[in-house]
């Protein structure tokens, strides 16, 4: 019996070694991320528990992102504040301006980016954007739903003229055609800061932030605005949206976006349970 009591410990260090060592071995329904953020020389911790059930595509491709340190100390900005959101995960702050952080090159090198979007029926040729895991895309959702709540993560993307469709490949779709807008997004996420519960059909919320952590965000929301209030606190400044874009690179498409002179900052995103 104590011989049997001493394996079955042994099994279960060896179990969790294994966790520790390939993640992905031991997924779970909700992950948990750590994301730092840092401001005027503040650092900002926000832990968020992610829903694999509700849009695992979603939560794959961002857990792939952080685990490979694509947002991790690349000095990736806010970029834009408008709208109640803060939007980040596409931009650097360098000599007063935005420079793209590029996507597409870095995502390539990636052996274990999970493709769910292709330019061909065969699915050899993987577009490396995310499926649009919501109702315009066609996306039920049958394991509840999750709407904006403050502090709350969606993925976005930007609004896309192109017509051109995309295949793709998802449990709930199966091997389907659909509009390539809607299955675009990239490395973009924004932060909610509305009070009130919001629903939207053309983007995917997947994370929801720690009660914990509500009052550390608040301070950090706090500080944007009296900064952002200061006459020199905000450039406006127009970037070419999606150069790198194999649809829509070529249409010349710019945005104008609030950005703080002196930016909010990802430090980190930290996998802290896959």
């Amino acid at each position: 019996m104590k011989m049997k009591k001493v394996i079955s410990g042994v099994l279960a260090t060896v179990a969790a070694l294994g966790c520790a060592a390939t993640m992905t071995a031991c997924e779970t329904s909700r992950p948990e991320v750590e994301i730092v953020l840092t401001f005027q020389g503040e650092e900002y911790e926000l832990n968020y528990t992610l829903y694999r059930k509700v849009a695992p595509a979603t939560v794959e491709h961002f857990l792939t992102l952080a685990e490979e340190g694509y947002y991790t100390n690349q000095n990736i900005c806010v970029h834009d504040f408008a709208d109640s959101r803060m939007y980040m995960g596409a931009y650097k702050y360098e000599n007063e301006t935005l420079v793209y952080q590029n996507y597409y090159d870095i995502v390539k090198g990636y052996e274990n980016f999970s493709a769910t979007v292709f330019t061909d029926k065969e699915s050899k040729t993987p577009t490396y954007t995310l499926y649009g895991e919501f109702a315009s895309n066609k996306f039920s959702v049958e394991n509840g739903k999750k709407s904006e709540t403050y502090g709350s993560l969606t993925m976005y993307y930007t609004n896309k003229s192109s017509e051109d469709r995309v295949f793709v490949d998802h449990p709930e779709a199966g091997e389907a055609t659909r509009d390539y807008k809607y299955n675009s997004a990239t490395s973009q996420f924004f932060i909610s800061l509305t009070e009130a519960d919001k629903s939207n059909s053309s983007y995917c919320t997947f994370a929801t932030l720690d009660e914990s952590d509500v009052d550390t965000l608040k301070a950090l929301q706090a500080a944007v605005e009296e900064y952002a209030a200061d006459e020199d606190g905000v450039n406006q400044i127009t970037v070419d949206v999606d150069e790198d874009d194999r649809y829509v690179g070529q249409q010349g498409n710019a945005q104008t976006y609030d950005v703080l002179t002196s930016p909010v900052v990802i430090k980190s995103v930290t996998v802290k349970k896959f």
